[in-house]
């Protein structure tokens, strides 16, 4: 393939999710929930649903159908963020943009709402708290209501027998309470609830697991430890090797240039720099020809052919993303070149990827500006030494001066950027940009902020250089 650079039964089994982001998206209540499949067939929330008592089923799932009509004519011009579903909220952390014809949220996950009691009920408080987040706790009625209500579903269906205690719906629902306790900002109860869907993962035998069965769960879960950042991922995905989709060979063009097994790959396009070659270790190397891949080949819905190839594609970002947050960082203290250059990528690679998506819930914010701190400490002693500027550095220290975090950190990352850029004879945005595009280069998302760094430096520059910035200070020679 080439592509451009209470009744808690039946259960189905789905497949499903988005793809890479643009900027911030923005909020809008989950009245729009939308269940209408573009294709063959339709589901309508207000007669396909479970059992329920709560009473104001209508407005929670959403009663736009004019809206609708007015959202899928402007997508068909232009990705639309406000077409939102209960998983859309749940994915809120990875910004999706469906078109009215490739949208696979709707056409995987959407049915299993309908015919899952107690993902139906999440669903429904996750639409109640997006309607009533502005009232004052007591007023919440909704909320309240269905959270007694959720509470008793959930606990009833983790106390059923094996497999439905950790069903893809149960863990699908016990996600969706997870997430909003995130956005409430009740990390402890957050906490709990992600510690209890790592403990159900491993009965299942991971998120790898998950990822056979639905696709679109696996990469929910996925979200929601990225964004309590503090609960790691089932140990038993510890070893899983990310498999490599039948699209990526074709994308790299390599043609003969694959070397053996285990020798990872080469590029035949010589302006793309070898990674290995520049001191990265294998497992880090091939995780960045995986980024690097995905940001060439797609950038937007369009580029996906189906629904089913747009979920594959976030399923293969999802676990390569999981493998690098996974993978044991190595300590630049122990003062290795190739271990100071590939813990530098695994901290940068976090920034570039997850970076845009703060501000969403689940906010990857704190794993965000972790790394960042990270980044800084890592490359303090390679900037230290003129001798070592090379395109990746100037990758690495523009990917840091890109994090929103930090005003002291960005200054760090853009004094050195302008020193490196300088060493490296980049005088030029174009130029600049080119380097960028040597490393991983997503342009849907990259070209903005990169350039705002490039302008940042180029304003440093300005500022001038006094007479006295190479001047040579001698050792002191005692007393």
């Amino acid at each position: 393939m080439t592509r451009r650079p209470a009744t808690e039964k039946p259960r189905i089994a789905p497949k499903t999710v988005p793809i890479l982001p643009n900027f911030h998206q923005q909020q809008t209540n989950i009245e729009s929930l939308v269940l209408t499949r573009s294709g063959s067939s339709e589901f309508d929330p207000f007669t396909q649903h479970p059992p329920s008592l709560e009473p104001d089923i209508n407005l929670l799932m959403g009663t736009c159908e004019s809206d609708l009509s007015s959202q899928a004519a402007a997508a068909a011009a232009a990705p639309d963020p406000s077409l939102q579903d209960f998983s859309s909220q749940t994915f809120n952390v990875f910004p999706y943009y469906p078109t009215p014809t490739l949208n696979p949220v709707v056409e995987f996950f959407a049915p299993l709402i309908t015919k899952d009691t107690a993902l139906f009920h999440v669903t429904l408080l996750v639409s109640a708290f997006r309607l009533e987040q502005h009232l004052p706790p007591r007023e919440r009625v909704r909320c309240i209501r269905l959270s007694k209500i959720c509470m008793t579903l959930i606990q009833n269906r983790i106390n059923e027998p094996f497999p439905d205690c950790v069903s893809d719906e149960t863990l699908a629902a016990v996600a969706g309470v997870a997430v909003i306790e995130h956005e409430k900002g009740s990390l402890r109860l957050s906490r709990i609830h992600v510690t209890g869907l790592k403990q159900m993962l491993e009965i299942r035998g991971g998120l790898e697991a998950i990822r056979i069965s639905n696709p679109t769960i696996a990469n929910m879960l996925f979200c929601i430890f990225v964004a309590t950042a503090d609960v790691e991922f089932p140990s038993c995905d510890a070893q899983i090797v990310v498999q490599r989709p039948p699209w990526f060979y074709p994308s790299l063009r390599v043609g003969r240039s694959l070397l053996g097994p285990g020798a990872g790959v080469e590029l035949s396009n010589p302006s793309l720099i070898d990674f290995q070659a520049h001191g990265v270790l294998r497992e880090y190397s091939e995780l960045m020809l995986n980024i690097r891949m995905l940001a060439t080949t797609y950038q937007t819905a369009q580029d996906c052919s189906s629904a089913q190839e747009y979920q594959e594609v976030l399923t293969f970002l999802c676990a390569t993303l999981q493998r690098l947050l996974t993978l044991p960082i190595p300590d630049p203290l122990l003062g290795s070149y190739e271990g100071t250059i590939t813990a530098a990528c695994g901290h940068a690679l976090i920034i570039h990827v997850f970076a845009q998506w703060c501000g969403h819930q689940p906010d990857p914010s704190l794993l965000v500006s972790t790394a960042q701190h990270k980044l800084l400490t890592t490359l303090r002693p390679l900037t230290k030494n003129r001798g070592v500027s090379t395109k990746l550095l100037l990758w690495l220290l523009s990917v840091g001066g890109t994090c929103p975090f930090g005003p002291a950190q960005h200054k760090w990352f853009i004094s050195q950027l302008a020193d490196t850029a300088a060493d490296l004879g980049i005088h030029s945005w174009e130029i600049m940009k080119a380097s960028l595009k040597q490393v991983i280069w997503h342009e849907y998302q990259d070209d903005k902020q990169h350039r705002e760094v490039w302008d940042e430096v180029v304003a440093l520059r300005e500022g001038g250089t006094f007479p006295f910035s190479e001047m040579v200070y001698p050792a002191p020679t005692g007393v």
